[in-house]
């Protein structure tokens, strides 16, 4: 019976999967027909210079590359409903209000950190670079996209940081006890990726980083005082009652 129930789990998640593939492919190309405009307004944007672009298939891998990001962004909202209804059968009242709540926030927080990262963060730090980025549009561009899902994923910190204490995965005080830790892990990996611009992406992701796990823990620490507060509160007020 359970090997039942299991085969009839893992099929519904596979025909969501496949209505979520079926739609990427078909928003891919949808998205590819506009890239080269919207690439065009997106260099101008950023860099406000001449365009050089060193061969075809560097123009072709940039609009196919930027298709798909952008298809992903797109399709988020279709895909965490079909998450969220596959997963809603086996979830109490509760825990579907909490589960919408996280999903719906988790990709706006996505989508306010691609539009800061774009208005004012990239901007910024290509103000500061110069020469070599500007020689190719599919370097400097795919850079930028880099960036920029850094920050939007940077944003997701302190949520992840709830969720992973909420779901019993990682206690508060543990991911206190070892930030540094993981902060040298980041400081590695950081350094070791193919971000450019003479170390000023990986410096600023490296620091965004650090606040956002830093504020995680704070908001995290907060909410636990606030608790132990409200539950001493009640025991005093129910003590109270039975005098």
């Amino acid at each position: 019976m359970e090997d039942k129930e299991l085969t009839e789990h893992v099929s519904e998640l596979r025909r969501r999967l496949i209505r979520v593939l079926i739609f990427l492919i078909i928003i891919i190309p949808v998205i590819f027909l506009f890239s080269p405009s919207l690439i065009k307004y997106l260099w101008l944007e950023l860099v406000g210079e001449q365009m050089f672009v060193f061969g075809i298939m560097e123009w072709i891998l940039l609009n196919l590359t930027f298709s798909l990001i952008l298809s992903l962004v797109f399709i988020y909202p279709y895909a965490s409903l079909e998450f969220y209804l596959f997963a809603k059968p086996g979830l109490y009242r509760n825990e579907r209000k909490f589960l919408k709540f996280v999903l719906f926030w988790s990709y706006i927080l996505f989508i306010l950190g691609l539009f800061l990262a774009f208005k004012f963060l990239i901007p910024a730090l290509y103000s500061l670079s110069y020469g070599e980025e500007y020689f190719s549009v599919g370097r400097t561009l795919s850079n930028a996209l880099r960036i920029a899902f850094i920050f939007a994923l940077s944003l997701q910190i302190p949520l992840a940081i709830f969720l992973l204490n909420l779901f019993g995965v990682l206690e508060y005080k543990t991911m206190k006890n070892f930030r540094i830790p993981i902060y040298l892990i980041m400081v590695f990996l950081m350094f070791n990726s193919p971000t450019d611009l003479s170390g000023l992406s990986q410096i600023t992701a490296l620091i965004l980083f650090v606040l956002m796990f830093e504020l995680g823990l704070a908001l995290l620490g907060l909410s636990k005082k606030y608790i132990q507060r409200r539950a001493v509160k009640n025991n005093v007020d129910s003590n109270r009652r039975s005098r």
